[in-house]
């Protein structure tokens, strides 16, 4: 495994039966990664006085588990938009190698709409992206999920969301464009790429899809949610003052701040959550090596 800047617990990456569900000493490689992201995230916010929560799976970790679900290979993290400018805007500073802050602008084509925390010197490509040959980093990562608020009104919601969808889609066809490498768009590549390197191209889908989520946060609306990840998905929605009163929870040998009532959003979003019930990755397959870049898979 590569070199951390963390010190691990003796023994952390021992093979693990956690609720009847054997975790390898590869997978606590790659999660001893992901926690040494996390840390630098931790440092970066605290820093510039930044406010995270936990989200997600990694939020029914830290309530359920006190770490990761057994078979669960990421980390989610959620800000508010606001926050999240902001962090995007500093992680770029305070990151060198091997970490990487990737977003639609320091990683033209990755059309995620979220950013994530990356080690460049690892690898994790997504089996359906496999042979793709997408250039952009694909090193192991955390993901850091913008909050923005939505619309109260269910049929002004709908269309906003359709909105955003249809935009999305067409942002996901420039990034297989700009990495298409076929032979005669070659040059058609090479040209799109400068053009996203030098100019941004403001008025590419991504960056109106980008613009279109945010238009509702200076309202004075009740829901909020990761919509630039998953346009098309409404549950998840949360309560917007579900963050004011926000306590301290255990993940592994670190602890991440979350709502208090962390229990209304986990029901809203998993139903009874505290009965266990194992499941799979919401990646599906996925290639780690805790070992080499993804460079050495794309060549």
């Amino acid at each position: 495994m590569i070199p951390l800047h963390i010190n691990l617990p003796e023994h952390f990456l021992d093979v693990e039966v956690r609720c009847d569900y054997t975790i390898s000493s590869k997978m606590k490689e790659v999660w001893a990664v992901e926690l040494d992201l996390l840390v630098k995230l931790q440092e970066i916010c605290k820093k510039h006085n930044i406010e995270y929560y936990a989200d997600g799976g990694t939020l029914l970790g830290c309530a359920r588990h006190q770490g990761f679900i057994p078979w669960d290979d990421d980390i989610d993290i959620a800000m508010t938009r606001e926050n999240y400018e902001k962090f995007c805007k500093v992680a770029q500073k305070e990151c060198s190698h091997p970490y990487f802050l990737q977003t639609e602008k320091t990683d033209p084509g990755t059309v995620d709409g979220y950013a994530k925390l990356c080690n460049s010197d690892t690898a994790m490509i997504l089996k359906c992206f496999e042979g793709r040959n997408f250039k952009y980093n694909q090193g192991i990562c955390i993901d850091i999920f913008p909050q923005d608020k939505v619309p109260d009104n269910e049929t002004e919601m709908n269309e906003f969301l359709s909105r955003l969808q249809n935009l999305r889609a067409k942002g996901k066809q420039f990034r297989n464009r700009l990495h298409n490498d076929e032979g005669e768009h070659n040059f058609i590549k090479s040209f799109l790429a400068l053009i996203v390197r030098v100019f941004h191209i403001k008025n590419s889908p991504y960056f109106k899809f980008e613009k279109e989520c945010q238009q509702y946060n200076d309202k004075n609306t009740k829901y909020m949610g990761s919509i630039s990840f998953r346009p098309e998905r409404t549950i998840g929605f949360k309560e917007v003052s579900l963050y004011k009163d926000v306590i301290e929870l255990p993940f592994e040998f670190i602890t991440l701040p979350a709502p208090r009532n962390y229990n209304q959003y986990l029901t809203d979003f998993y139903g009874e959550w505290k009965v266990f019930k194992k499941g799979a990755s919401f990646h599906g397959n996925v290639i780690f090596d805790t070992d080499k870049s993804y460079k050495e898979y794309i060549k």
